[in-house]
């Protein structure tokens, strides 16, 4: 062990006696170790993001062992698995995407035992390992794996990996266990204010939706303003709403958040046979992790080209029946959260009712205008009736004959006869009687005037 001598004099003795030189020795290893741990109290007590944090964490480790790679993983309880989250070689690709399960290669022995696992030389042929062609380090001679632990619950694990063999020391897996230690419990806190940002995001987008439906009068528009918000809530390059057709019995879609026109295009999918009538006929969300390998989804081609992978879709149900779905696509593989899945349930109910309220307020607008139309008939048969001396029924049948042969409504009909006699009323009392501007009896055809 090299040391840094420091020099220090400390006078003895009593006045006129010669001075006493001594030499104060302090260990390189320990000014090392000082200036790591006010680096890691450092970094526990700041704010830092996730990602700022993951990347203090890899180059504390590498500072520590000297190492060629270094790459952590972070656990994910919900679906029983850890994933790669930060590298020292670079791995954009990998990151966020490579996933093992809970005790699968050296990795998941080491997140399921929560134990240390040092491999002096010949790595790769330990029965536990696994390797992946994407990772370089996998043919590395040496490898160390640490677990992130915060009060006893595992929050990942950390791999070290030298290009020769290498004798791991028992400071060194000191050190690298003291750096999982203090560094799980600052990661956690990271993963819990991201984890909330998330929810508060969720939540926002929610009242926003809530605010869309009340603000909005046409249902298109309100659809389209859901779809593009849960797209920016959910990081989705595509967010549909597809509402069933009772009749021909298929999913069409009423609107969109995507780039790509071909989408937005799409023919309708039949409920009987697609991935996502699946949704309809079983009235509960449906997750696919890869719709490129799915073979019940109609449009790998289009997913492909759109670079779309997984699939979230969630049934809107009114009236304990389901209207249509509401479908989140993911650019990359996602393993969907419960609060997510949540959230997406929430958004297809609140869709559900701007759909259903619609509806009723349509079929009260034409309530509206059946009555108007009957009344305005109504009054069209009486005028009939007095000037022609026609019982109610002769009124109804010219009226109704008049509608076929000009293939115009009666309600139309009725208000030119309206019309006509409110001008002839109104000539009358001037002593001038007017024609009826649109009423003729060429127009009409027959004998008698309708009017």
């Amino acid at each position: 062990m090299s040391f840094n001598k420091k020099h220090d004099e400390v006078s003895k003795g009593t006045p006129g006696d010669k001075k006493m030189s001594a030499t104060v020795m302090v260990p390189e290893s320990t000014v090392a170790q000082i200036a790591l741990l006010h680096r890691i109290s450092n970094i526990v007590s700041s704010n830092q993001e996730l990602e700022s944090m993951l990347r203090e964490l890899v180059g504390l480790t590498v500072q520590v062992t000297s190492c060629d790679a270094c790459l952590v993983y972070l656990a994910n309880p919900a679906n029983d698995e850890v994933v790669l989250r930060a590298s020292q070689l670079p791995h954009d690709a990998e990151v966020g995407h490579l996933r093992l399960r809970m005790g699968e290669g050296v990795t998941g022995w080491v997140a399921v035992h929560q134990s240390v696992v040092a491999l002096s030389e010949h790595a790769s042929k330990d029965t536990r390992f696994k390797s992946f062609q994407a990772l370089p380090e996998d043919t590395y001679e040496a490898f160390l794996s640490v677990p992130l632990v915060s009060s006893g619950e595992l929050i990942g694990v950390i791999n070290v990996h030298h290009r020769e063999p290498h004798r791991h020391r028992a400071d060194e897996i000191a050190l690298v266990t003291f750096i999982g230690e203090q560094m799980g419990g600052a990661i956690a806190k990271a993963r819990l204010a991201e984890h909330s940002q998330s929810a508060v995001k969720r939540m926002e987008t929610l009242a926003a939706v809530a605010k869309a439906i009340s603000a909005e009068n046409y249902l298109d528009r309100i659809l389209q303003a859901i779809s593009e918000m849960v797209a920016e809530t959910m990081d989705s390059p595509v967010v549909s709403i597809m509402l069933v057709d009772e009749e021909k019995r298929e999913l069409v879609i009423s609107a969109a958040r995507c780039s790509s026109p071909e989408y937005l295009h799409k023919l309708p999918l039949k409920i009987e046979d697609s991935l996502i009538g699946q949704v309809v006929r079983e009235g509960k969300p449906l997750i696919v992790p890869n719709v490129l390998v799915e073979k019940t989804y109609h449009y790998p081609e289009l997913a492909r080209k759109n670079g779309l992978a997984s699939l979230l879709s969630a049934p809107m149900i009114s009236r304990d029946k389901v209207i249509g779905t509401v479908n989140i696509y993911t650019a990359e593989q996602r393993n969907f959260s419960e609060d997510e899945i949540d959230f997406v349930k929430a958004v297809a109910g609140q869709a559900a009712i701007a759909i259903e309220n619609a509806r009723l307020m349509s079929e009260t607008l034409e309530m509206k205008r059946t009555l108007e139309a009957r009344k305005l008939i109504e009054r069209a048969k009486g005028i009939l009736q007095h000037k022609h001396s026609l019982t109610e029924e002769e009124a109804y049948l010219r009226l109704r004959n008049e509608s076929r042969r000009l293939r115009r409504p009666m309600r139309d009909l009725a208000e030119a006869v309206i019309l006509a006699d409110d001008l002839n009323k109104k000539g009358s009392a001037e002593g001038n009687r007017l024609v009826p501007p649109l009423r003729r009896e060429k127009e009409i055809g027959e004998d008698e005037p309708l009017m």
